[in-house]
C-alpha cells in the first residue's frame, strides 16, 4: 500500500459528501427486488408467497419460508405440501454487503502512445459499518482490453461481455467491467482508511460511469451452513426461495453505488455527446451533494457545456475549480473536450 498522509485522507473524505442516510439513491437501484421485512417480524397473508425480504435499517436481508416447503418441485412433493399446508417459518437474518461509505478521487493524465492513465484513490469514511473489500466500475466493451494495475495485497481483472442493470442505460455505457478485490485481509480499506494504486490505461477518453463498492462475500461457517449466505449458492434451499434471493444478491443491489469517472469515449466520439455526458454527470453529483450546484465552477461548466451541445464549439472555462471533485471533473473535461 502506498503511503498516504492523514491530511490527504481528510481531504478525500471531505471531498465526496455521500449522504449514506439518504432514502433515495439517485444512481443505485433502490427499487429492490424484495419487499421490506415487517417491523413486527410477522409476514402478512398477502406476502405468503414471498420468502426473501430486505431490512435496510439493519443492513440485512431476511430469508423466511415454511420449513416444509419442498426443496424439489416434484408433483408428489407439491401435492404433499398443498395437502399439509405451510408449516412454521424458518427465518434467517444475513448481512448485506453495502454498509460502506465510499469516496473516490480520480486523476486522468496523458500516457504513452495516445493513451490515458486513470489513477483512482478510494476511501471508506469513518461512519461506514463495513470495510471496502471489492469495488468495480462499468466500462464500455472496447475498454475490456485496457491495462489494469492494483495496489499490493489486491488484484484486478477486466471482465468483457459484462452487462449491468442500471437506471439510465442511455447514459451509462455498458458492456464490460474493471474489478478490484483484496487478496490479503489486512489490505482491505477499513472505515476511515484510504488506498491508492488502482489504475487503468486505455485509449478511451473519460466520461461518467457507475462504481460499485462492497464488503467481500462471507465465508463464515454458520452463514454457509444455512445455505443462503451472500457467498453461497443456497444449496439445500427450496427453489422458489433461491429464485427470489438470486436477484437481490446481484452486485447492482448488494453494493453501495456512486457516480464516478472512467474510460468512455473513443477518438471518434462527437463533442456534443461528450458535453451531454458531462452535463448529466455534473447535474447528478449536484443532486447527491457531491457538488455545490451554486458554485461558480458548476454554473460556468454547465453553461459552457450547453453551448457545446448547441454549437459543437470548444467550451471556455473561465472559473477555476476550488474543490477536489471540481478539480477532478475539470481535468477530465479538458481531456475529453480537447481543452488546452
Amino acid at each position: 500500500m502506498r503511503a498516504v498522509n492523514r491530511m490527504f485522507v481528510l481531504i478525500l473524505l471531505a471531498a465526496v459528501r455521500i449522504a449514506y442516510a439518504q432514502q433515495k439513491d439517485p444512481v443505485g437501484l433502490t427499487d429492490f427486488p424484495a419487499p421490506a421485512w415487517p417491523k413486527d417480524g410477522k409476514v402478512p397473508a398477502e406476502l405468503k408467497d414471498k420468502y426473501v425480504f430486505i431490512d435496510l435499517d439493519k443492513n440485512e436481508y431476511v430469508v423466511a419460508y415454511p420449513e416444509n416447503l419442498p426443496v424439489t418441485e416434484t408433483p408428489a412433493a407439491k401435492q404433499a405440501y398443498e395437502k399439509d399446508g405451510p408449516g412454521s417459518l424458518r427465518i434467517g437474518h444475513y448481512p448485506l454487503l453495502r454498509n460502506v461509505d465510499p469516496a473516490v478521487l480520480l486523476t486522468v493524465t496523458s500516457s504513452s502512445a495516445g493513451k490515458y492513465k486513470y489513477a483512482y484513490s478510494v476511501a471508506d469514511s469513518p461512519k461506514a459499518k463495513q470495510s471496502i473489500d471489492q469495488w468495480s466500475i462499468i466500462i464500455p466493451e472496447q475498454a475490456a482490453g485496457s491495462d489494469i494495475k492494483y495496489p499490493a495485497g489486491w488484484f484486478g481483472v477486466l471482465q468483457s461481455d459484462r452487462v449491468f442493470k442500471v437506471k439510465n442505460p442511455d447514459w451509462i455505457k455498458n458492456g464490460a467491467a474493471a474489478v478490484w478485490s483484496f487478496e490479503k485481509p489486512e489490505q482491505v480499506i477499513q472505515p476511515g482508511g484510504v488506498l491508492t494504486g488502482f489504475e487503468l490505461e486505455t485509449n478511451l477518453r473519460p466520461g461518467f460511469t457507475i462504481g460499485y463498492f462492497r464488503k467481500a462475500e462471507s465465508v463464515d461457517a454458520q452463514v454457509a451452513a444455512s445455505g443462503c449466505g451472500a457467498g453461497s449458492s443456497c444449496a439445500g434451499v427450496p427453489k422458489p426461495v433461491k429464485d427470489q434471493l438470486d436477484p437481490l444478491l446481484r452486485v447492482e443491489y448488494n453494493s453501495k453505488t456512486i457516480v464516478t469517472l472512467g474510460p468512455k469515449f473513443d477518438k471518434s466520439a462527437d463533442d456534443k455527446a461528450v458535453a451531454a455526458d458531462f452535463i448529466e454527470g455534473i447535474t447528478t453529483l449536484s443532486n447527491t451533494g457531491e457538488l455545490d450546484p451554486n458554485s461558480d465552477f458548476v454554473k460556468n461548466a454547465l453553461t459552457e457545456l450547453k453551448k457545446v451541445q448547441s454549437s459543437g464549439n470548444s467550451p471556455t472555462l473561465t472559473t477555476p475549480a476550488k474543490t477536489p471533485v471540481e478539480t477532478e471533473i475539470l481535468g477530465a473535461m479538458k481531456i475529453s473536450l480537447h481543452i488546452s
